[in-house]
């Protein structure tokens, strides 16, 4: 993960230079070419043409200087190029290398207006240990490549008090860590570093951890340089702005976090210091300098995504100057919430010296895709039993002890309480909800049964493979409530199955003649409650359509793991709005099932209470005595029937 470091070259221009850490194996395999450029004595290396999208430091953008303060651009529609024609620079390819790269980041300040030069030039070099500078970037800003660099930034940078909203991106080698592969290497001729810094006899190599200088020229004038092939253009150099950047400091360990509590529906940010608070790293640098006092600066954008476009809604700044032991807290407030489709964080902390400005810029974000907690109102939880109407009985307290009425007649004073309290009225408003989607509410388990529900209704749940319901051609909303069996109870008895053990997602797939169509549960809080049973799943109109139009009318319940795995859960049938007759004899046959189970566990309980005489119903009798009335070996051991006991089956009470 690359670190970002700031650095200011000028007042419409700051520079983010995001590096890479040591030993990373982010490789870049990208072609070189490398200049001995005899004008200065100096090397300078770019990428070939074909590196655009990756590194933009092509030669096609790149400008070489021809004088102390002239600079001849490589445009590559020229033929020939300007390299072929000046014979003081000497082009070699290097190819076949792995190369970590650092991003550069050039921002610019909105409206800073690109009009007041003929171009700029974007420069980043090093020193190698002969004193030679190799220019690793030299990038012309100017009409003709303004359009292929700029970049216009959806989520504007706010540095003091200025708002950076475009920038140019350059990807230069990590001088850090291929110094580090030169220095460490057994071979160090076969190194990057050894290819792009030859000399007459081997290589130079660069200054080991020196700075490295940015770069920003201001050009004034343009020229032509006429030859009898073809006009090449130049740029001189008016002013030009350096910054040196250390590759190591001590402010490498410091960072900024920002992040989603997790004991709370809040962030909790703060500056980094080895990992941790910064209240260590405040200590050690107030304690240098009396005269010093450290402090955060903390910045956070917040960015709402409505379509594809961020929009700015909020933006707050706050001094801190104590309690650097713990994070701080901030919950964003949506303003469109309803209809965000995610919500983004920009931080930045700017750990600050009050008594001469010196700041060291740190910055994080943070991306959430389901916003709507955030919103202006708060979540509302949805019981999954509606509330019960509770009666409320006012008692009138006396305060003091009344002793006149211990010598009262009790009916006179029930009279008088009769004739002085007042008549109460109730008044009951009903409120109706309208739907406007088809919604299917169906219970499932492995077996079917019947159950009791809280209004002395019977709920039915369907067993494997016999779910019927209606799927209609447009929006759809099917919710099932899923049961098992309860396997500590002596009797089967159905509970709701507690889908968040499961897994932690589910699935309802629809074969059709054209395939699956797989529809995820909702996850919404106020449709499912998953630790109950209930699940919800939102059929779209287009994909009711497809599913409609099937001939295969199959459904499944499956369950998927963290690591995408499905498990087959639950099979059904659905059926048409015209088919409702299915549904219906589906329900009869599962309520005439449940009613037999239940008759003949009645039977077998009184057999175990009573095994002399019982009363049996019709089929059982059947089970049991197949034959004559007698019962068959197996069956009369599985009920406790003693094999010598006849049954009557031709008698009013079966004996």
């Amino acid at each position: 993960m690359r670190v970002s470091r700031f650095i200011s070259l000028t007042e419409y221009c700051v520079v983010e230079y995001m590096s890479d850490p040591l030993g990373s194996l982010d490789y870049y395999t990208d072609d070189f070419i490398l200049l001995q450029n005899d004008h200065l004595d100096i090397h300078q290396i770019f990428n070939d043409d074909s590196s655009y999208s990756s590194t933009r430091n092509i030669k096609d953008l790149t400008v070489v200087p021809i004088s102390s303060n002239t600079y001849a651009y490589l445009d590559s529609e020229k033929i020939p190029d300007y390299l072929a024609y000046d014979s003081e620079f000497t082009q070699t390819s290097i190819t076949g290398y792995n190369v970590v790269m650092d991003k550069v980041r050039f921002h610019f300040v909105a409206g800073f207006d690109f009009d007041d030069f003929k171009a700029l030039i974007l420069n980043v070099t090093h020193e190698e240990n002969t004193g030679k500078t190799n220019v690793f970037a030299s990038v012309l800003l100017a009409p003709e490549t303004i359009a292929e660099l700029i970049i216009f930034n959806p989520k504007p940078l706010f540095l003091g008090n200025a708002s950076f909203d475009r920038y140019v991106d350059l990807l230069v080698p990590s001088i850090k860590n291929i110094n580090e592969e030169f220095v460490t290497s057994p071979t160090p001729a076969s190194t990057f570093v050894a290819a792009i810094t030859p000399n007459s006899s081997n290589y130079n190599g660069f200054i080991y951890n020196n700075q490295i200088s940015i770069g920003l020229g201001e050009c004034e004038r343009r020229k032509t340089i006429n030859t009898p092939a073809t006009t090449y253009d130049s740029f001189e150099v008016s002013e030009f702005y350096t910054a040196q950047l250390s590759q190591t400091n001590e402010f490498d360990t410091t960072g900024a976090t920002i992040y989603e509590s997790t004991v709370g529906d809040y962030l909790e940010f703060y500056l980094t210091f080895n990992g941790g608070f910064p209240s260590d790293l405040i200590s050690i640098l107030n304690a240098r300098n009396p005269s010093d006092d450290w402090i955060v600066i903390h910045q956070i954008s917040v960015f709402e995504q409505i379509g594809t476009a961020f929009l700015n809604t909020s933006r707050f700044v706050f001094f801190q100057e104590e309690a650097f032991d713990e994070p701080n807290i901030f919950r964003p407030v949506l303003k469109n919430a309803e209809s965000a489709v995610s919500m983004s964080i920009d931080y930045i902390a700017r750990l600050t010296n009050r008594r001469n400005g010196e700041q060291i810029i740190r910055e994080a974000s943070f991306v959430l895709t389901s916003p709507k907690k955030y919103g202006k109102n708060l979540i509302k939880i949805n019981l999954l039993d509606s509330p019960q109407s509770q009666k409320i009985y006012n008692k009138i307290i006396k305060k003091n002890f009344e002793s006149t009425k211990l010598f009262i007649d009790r009916s006179l004073e029930q009279a008088t309480e009769l004739a002085t309290s007042p008549t109460v009225t109730t008044q009951t408003t009903v409120e109706y909800i309208p739907i406007f989607f088809n919604n299917n509410n169906v219970s499932v388990s492995i077996d079917s049964s019947l159950i009791k529900v809280k209004d002395s209704t019977e709920e039915v749940i369907f067993g494997q493979g016999k779910l019927r319901f209606i799927l209609s051609p447009f929006d759809n909303v099917i919710k099932l409530k899923v049961y098992t069996t309860n396997s500590s109870s002596s009797k089967k008895q159905q509970v709701p199955m507690d889908l968040n053990v499961t897994s932690p997602d589910y699935r309802l797939v629809f074969e059709t003649d054209s395939g699956k169509i797989s529809i995820a549960n909702s996850n919404d809080p106020i449709q499912e409650n998953l630790s109950t049973g209930l699940i919800a799943f939102n059929v779209s109109k287009k994909d009711s359509e497809s599913i409609f139009n099937s001939n295969n009318r199959t459904v499944y319940l499956v369950s998927v793991s963290q690591d995408g795995k499905e498990t087959l859960m639950y099979t059904g049938e659905w059926r048409r709005p015209t088919e409702q007759s299915d549904v219906d004899s589906a329900i009869a046959l599962i309520r005439e099932e449940s009613n037999v189970q239940n008759e003949t566990q009645t039977a077998l309980d009184e057999i175990a209470n009573k095994p002399q005489i019982v009363k049996l119903p019709g089929k059982l009798i059947r089970d049991l005595a197949p034959v004559k009335g007698r019962a068959t070996p197996s069956v009369a051991n599985k009920f406790g029937i003693k094999q010598s006991r006849s049954i009557k089956t031709n008698s009013k009470n079966a004996k």
